[in-house]
């Protein structure tokens, strides 16, 4: 069968589906299937596929008509200049975290200039965060701590394809827990904890709850949780001047910067996203906080 034949099918069962955008959709899946860019799908529609890559796109359009992830379907996600390897263990690296980590590595580069820093990459998932600004921070050195196993295993194999394995350590557990001799050594800690609150759960897109692990999204009745927790510490762990990142709910910027104002950040700073919604919340560690 021709591509335009295969994408004609497809678009019927994805639009059957639900599925928003479904010519887009099968665009993306047949890309990836014979490994072009959307623009060559489109002006080479008359190209006929293979038995074994008909197939493979069939499978993908099966899967994303039950709302499976495309980056699920694909096993890869692009985050700013890399792609990364996914898989149901991980929440997928959204746009929105590509500014947390430009931000991040702005402002070390501020404080820290071409000095050799530790980050800390709290709920560090598929490693996107803390990976990243490694590529970005020659001189940087990554403690990736998760308290799922299986996520840990993501944010390895994706050390090793980028050959950052000797800049990273990677250690199960709760928070900051893991890095309890670590304290006061650190000049920036990152995190995208969950922060989806238990009600708002069951409202999320199928491609979400039905996918995505539930622990990496919500954070009890108000989605703040983890943060509470994280901001009671998380000076204690900073040089002097060191930095704290947190990605979080729209809604959320007055009460987290209250937590950070709390835990020893007297200026936390919002950050918003390119739909001008509060994002990130960012601040420096007070220098009388203990």
């Amino acid at each position: 069968m021709t591509a335009r034949e295969l994408m004609l099918e497809a678009v019927a069962k994805l639009k059957e589906a639900g599925i928003d955008k479904p010519w887009f959709e099968a665009q993306l899946l047949l890309g990836w299937v014979l490994g072009k860019d959307q623009a060559a799908v489109l002006t080479h529609d008359e190209i006929a596929l293979s038995d074994q890559q008909a197939q493979l796109f069939r499978q993908g359009v099966e899967e994303r008509r039950k709302r499976k992830p495309f980056a699920f379907i694909t096993g890869i996600k692009p985050f700013l200049h890399w792609d990364f390897c996914v898989n149901e263990d991980v929440l997928i690296p959204r746009p929105e975290t590509e500014i947390l980590v430009e931000l991040a590595v702005q402002e070390l580069n501020k404080g820290f200039p071409g000095q050799s820093v530790l980050v800390a990459d709290i709920g560090a998932g598929s490693g996107a965060i803390g990976l990243s600004m490694l590529m970005l921070l020659p001189a940087a050195r990554l403690y990736a701590v998760d308290c799922s196993i299986l996520a840990l295993k993501v944010a390895q194999k994706n050390a090793e394809k980028f050959g950052l394995v000797e800049r990273a350590i990677f250690l199960p557990g709760d928070l900051l827990a893991p890095l309890e001799q670590l304290r006061g050594q650190f000049a920036c800690i990152v995190a995208n904890l969950p922060y989806v609150a238990a009600r708002e759960y069951a409202d999320l897109q199928p491609e979400i709850s039905g996918y995505e692990p539930r622990e990496a999204l919500v954070s009890g009745a108000d989605g703040l949780c983890h943060y509470r927790r994280l901001l009671r510490q998380a000076a204690d762990y900073l040089l002097p001047g060191g930095l704290l990142f947190v990605e979080i709910g729209s809604t959320q910027a007055q009460e987290v910067q209250r937590l950070f104002r709390s835990g020893g950040f007297a200026a936390p700073q919002v950050e918003k996203d390119l739909a001008g919604l509060a994002r990130i919340v960012w601040g420096t560690k007070t220098e009388t906080a203990i």
